[in-house]
């Protein structure tokens, strides 16, 4: 028999509303299941227990040295809380390796009495893959391409052969190893072997090839992220500019550098490229000297903080400040050098335009400076749904170089007598991939050396000061 249309129309609605009640049962019982199990546990936490097997299904490639380190803490584990939280702690660390589709963890019942079998269920990710980008940043753009091997050798190892092409950087090429210490996430070993070509025509008329090997140890604590490293680089200035300055001239040729490096960065910061609120640390230290013709010891820091002012204006403010000190009494070579200047690290002025420069062309770079800034980030009408702020901006610095006869304390006092300091308003936008500031600049204190950006002034990139 055939039903009138509104009987069928009725029909189906009736059929919708009992299928959304079903579901709505189901889904409660399911909440009731879930608050249950967690008041059973909860209760039970301090019951003696222990594992009795540990199985993980799925593994073809992952050796059995990998799982057993990542395991251990689990199988020591002598109450059912405990067993609960180590065995979560496990699934999350395999996650975390990026060797497996997926982690699924069930816990059965043991044939023993006060014990469980633990069973996880894995799928291993694809091992090659590869990867094709784009970066910008620092008034220079690139392409690159990275073929990678996941999982490498079964101990979740990666290894990474990468290239890329660009404007500044015209050339690089990288192969890494990298593995995670005693299937820590959180703590890997690299190793890797270098070579790039730097571009530098455009602010200091030569080009620098650097080749070399690192070796690094990576470690995420709750100090932030450390990473201890050594490397050994060969540094050639090359491909001087005919209309290069004695200075660069005098630059030109080898070095070779070995050095030890430790960075620590703490970062509590709500976005990377655009925050409101949250702050940032950055230091880094470098001593070259085992080996080599170079001889230094090099500290950096970076420092910003933000914070709401409420509807939907940001201030942020930034400080850096960095020091090159060499100790074998000679100047320092212009590849160990700070560079200051450009929309992303002073508006107002070119990039790398602040600081000594010969016969008012080529930047020489300094061993000593410090800059800052502070902005203010506004909404604006009719745009608050999207991720565009107004920016009005004061920033400034100083960069010299220092003569290895000159006392640290005077060169550091020079540095508050000739800062170069710049204003102004803008548009920034962030979007998925990176931030970009169109900003109208005036510089308002310039030495004689610097090199202005007076007017609109376009940046794109990650990190902004």
């Amino acid at each position: 028999m055939k039903f009138p249309l509104w009987e069928r129309q009725n029909q189906k609605a009736t059929d919708e509303y009992l299928n959304a009640e079903v579901q709505n049962n189901i889904y409660k019982g399911y909440e009731e299941a879930a608050r249950r199990l967690n008041d059973l546990v909860y209760e039970t936490r301090d019951i003696p227990f222990y594992i009795h097997s540990f199985r993980i299904n799925g593994t073809k490639k992952t050796r059995q040295a990998l799982l057993e380190s990542v395991t251990y803490d689990a199988l020591q584990a002598r109450t059912l809380g405990t067993i609960i939280d180590e065995v979560r702690v496990a699934a999350d660390k395999l996650r975390r390796l990026d060797i497996f589709q997926y982690v699924d963890v069930f816990l059965d019942d043991s044939n023993e009495p006060s014990a469980l079998d633990i069973i996880l269920s894995v799928e291993e990710k694809s091992r090659f893959w590869i990867k094709t980008g784009t970066e910008i940043g620092n008034d220079a753009g690139s392409a690159n391409i990275s073929l990678n091997v996941r999982n490498a050798f079964g101990g979740a190892e990666s290894l990474e052969a990468y290239m890329s092409a660009g404007t500044q950087t015209s050339h690089v090429f990288e192969f890494c190893l990298a593995k995670p210490i005693n299937g820590n996430p959180d703590s890997r070993v690299d190793i890797s072997a270098f070579s790039l070509t730097k571009n530098n025509q455009i602010y200091s008329s030569h080009d620098e090839i650097m080749r070399g090997i690192a070796l690094k140890w990576r470690v995420l604590s709750r100090f932030g992220y450390h990473e201890l490293g050594y490397g050994s680089t060969w540094r050639q200035i090359c491909n001087i500019s005919p209309q290069a300055t004695l200075s660069i001239r005098e630059s030109a040729g080898h070095s070779l550098k070995s050095s030890v490096t430790h960075t620590l960065i703490h970062d509590k910061r709500d976005d990377l490229m655009l925050p409101s609120r949250g702050y940032y640390i950055k230091l880094f230290q470098e001593f070259a000297g085992l080996g080599g013709d170079v001889n230094f010891i090099k500290n950096e820091i970076e420092s910003q903080t933000n914070f709401p002012l409420g509807k939907g204006f940001i201030f942020s403010a930034s400080l850096r400040n960095g020091f090159l000190y060499t100790l074998n009494g000679q100047q320092s070579k212009i590849s160990d050098r700070f560079f200051l200047g450009g929309a992303q690290s002073i508006r107002g002025f070119k990039l790398n335009g602040i600081g000594p420069r010969e016969e008012k062309k080529d930047s020489l770079g300094g061993d000593l400076y410090i800059a800052g800034g502070v902005s203010l980030f506004t909404p604006l009408p009719k745009l608050s749904k999207y991720p565009v702020k107004g920016h009005l901006f004061l920033n400034g610095g100083s960069l010299l170089q220092m003569n290895p006869s000159q006392r640290i304390l005077s060169s550091i006092f020079s540095l508050s007598r000739a800062p170069s300091v710049s204003t102004g308003v803008g548009i920034v936008y962030r979007s998925s991939i990176l931030r970009l500031e169109v900003n109208f600049c005036l510089p308002l204190v310039a030495t004689t050396s610097d090199k202005l950006k007076k007017g609109l002034q376009l940046g794109l990139g990650f990190n902004f000061w």
